[in-house]
């Protein structure tokens, strides 16, 4: 007991440490620039400056970044936040109309000047709400006009008759975009209050997106890219799939393994994906017999021999906890993991995750997560991790979240649990129909190994995660309902690591 305290002492203090040095990078450069700094730190893992203050952006929020001191919303990622002034809000539950956030009551509610609006029953002309009507469903300035039998003049602003001299006059050509690159591929990256450098020089990711190279202005938190088209998640209409911008489809299509799915569409094909390479262990040579290699940073396996990210640890001491290459010392209590950070149960919090993020909320009622989002299920609902604009109370809900393989031990070793690989997917109304090659399975209870074998699997598709084409997953099966409940699986690693802390844990007990 005393090395395992020693070692979560050991860690402690280089939080601490690592906390106090964020602080004074942060207040020296105050020295530094005029207009304050805000952007990552070197080598700090997800800490970045916020005028002189440090802060993680995986649970907090800076805007005003730029500014001494810079103003700072704890409890809310910067991830999935877009500032109003100087505060940070979540677009998908408010909006942000002339620096005042207001509660959203549905997905297709825009600001009109300094107010909230429906788009359903009404328009914004010049900033100025008018009702809609049958005919007059397009602005001249403050006013509606019927398009099929007038014009808005360009020049005045002024509605005229079609056969208005001005009405032949031709629209302003609109200037190429400028170029732009991103190297992450995210829309929105996570050093939200920085000016992005592009080809064509930098850029607002609050304002502006850059899609396969070509800078646009947003006209919403909600644009995104596909491939090189812009759309909106707040369209009921529109489906991206595959880096493919699909119009005026049907409400219940689907992309499912890259392919849409709609009433009308029964094709399927397989997309491929490249196996991941080895790592090094940097330019130091290591002895495997009496070292680790860590992220290539070498121990003394006599200090454990499990890696988490750069460091090494024992993986029988329950007081430390590895998340996503992240180490934390725990002082007891129900805890797991969300993405790096630590998620402690019975404390108002939530984990919302998707195969790329993992994000810490706190709850609400009539909230739920959808992927990494988490939303008010009276404006939006979720299918398949993927958020639809209108609310639908009979959609059912995912009851659980997948997880990296190695977050599952040691609840998994004492299951019957088997790895599949998704060989193909269709969608048939409600229900996806996958089917897997039964990799490996094993019954680490009993000991019954089986292999190659083929399974029909036939799940939700709403309350399902989403999974991919010739990925391999961790799945179980529990009467005749499958859940797959990892995230991809490396055979090389993965695989290796789950069959050794299994049978170590069980001969640990055994012992």
């Amino acid at each position: 007991m005393k090395v395992y305290r020693s070692t979560a002492c050991v860690v402690t203090i280089l939080w601490i440490f690592a906390t106090s040095s964020a602080e004074g990078i942060c207040h020296h450069d105050r020295g530094k620039h005029n207009t304050g700094f805000s952007g990552e730190m070197e080598g700090s893992n997800n800490l970045h400056c916020c005028g002189n203050q440090s802060y993680n952006i995986l649970k907090s929020s800076c805007c005003n970044g730029r500014t001494i001191p810079g103003n700072l919303t704890r409890g809310l990622s910067q991830v999935v936040t877009y500032c109003c002034g100087s505060v940070a809000y979540n677009p998908l539950n408010e909006i942000c109309c002339k620096d005042r956030i207001f509660i959203r009551t549905s997905a297709h509610t825009k600001c009109c000047g300094k107010d909230p609006y429906q788009t359903k029953n009404r328009i914004c002309c010049g900033d100025v709400l008018l009702n809609k009507q049958q005919k007059k469903k397009n602005c001249c300035g403050k006013e509606l006009f019927d398009k099929e039998a007038n014009c808005c003049c360009p020049l005045d602003l002024k509605i005229k008759p079609k056969s208005d001299p001005c009405c032949q006059t031709k629209a302003v050509e609109i200037p190429k975009s400028p170029q732009c690159s991103q190297a992450s591929g995210l829309e929105k990256t996570t050093t939200a209050p920085n000016n992005i450098t592009g080809n064509g020089g930098s850029y607002d990711p609050q304002t502006q997106i850059c899609c396969s190279g070509q800078l646009y202005k947003k006209s919403s938190e909600f644009t995104k890219c596909c491939g090189k088209h812009l759309y909106s998640f707040s369209e009921g209409n529109v489906l991206c799939c595959n880096g493919i911008l699909h119009l005026d489809m049907p409400e219940k299509s689907e992309c499912v393994g890259g392919v849409v799915y709609s009433p009308k569409n029964t094709t399927c094909h397989l997309p491929v994906r490249p196996n991941l390479g080895e790592h090094c262990c940097g330019n130091q040579t290591f002895d495997p017999l009496i070292h680790i290699c860590c992220n290539g940073h070498r121990h003394y396996k006599k200090n454990g021999n499990f890696c988490c990210g750069s460091k090494v640890y024992d993986h029988h001491n329950s007081s430390l906890r590895c998340c996503s290459d992240h180490l934390y010392s725990t002082s007891g209590g129900e805890v797991e993991c969300c993405g790096n950070l630590l998620l402690e149960k019975n404390k108002n919090q939530i984990c919302c995750s998707s195969s790329t993020l993992a994000i810490k909320y706190v709850t609400k009622s009539n909230h739920h997560c959808c992927g990494h989002y988490y939303y008010n299920t009276s404006i939006w609902s979720c299918c398949a991790e993927h958020l639809k604009p209108t609310p639908e109370c009979h959609t059912p809900l995912a009851d659980y979240r997948p997880k990296p393989l190695m977050e599952l031990i040691p609840d998994i070793c004492n299951k019957t649990v088997f790895l599949g690989k998704v060989e193909s997917m269709t969608l048939n109304t409600s229900r996806r129909h996958v089917l897997l090659q039964v990799v490996w399975q094993v019954n680490l209870k009993l000991g019954n190994v089986t292999k190659d074998s083929w399974l029909h699997v036939f799940m939700d598709h709403c309350s399902t995660p989403v999974i991919e084409n010739g990925m391999i997953y961790l799945w179980e099966k529990k009467g005749d309902v499958y859940k797959p409940l990892s995230h991809p699986v490396d055979l090389a690693s993965d695989i290796h690591m789950f069959y050794f802390l299994c049978y170590q844990l069980k001969d640990h007990k055994n012992g």
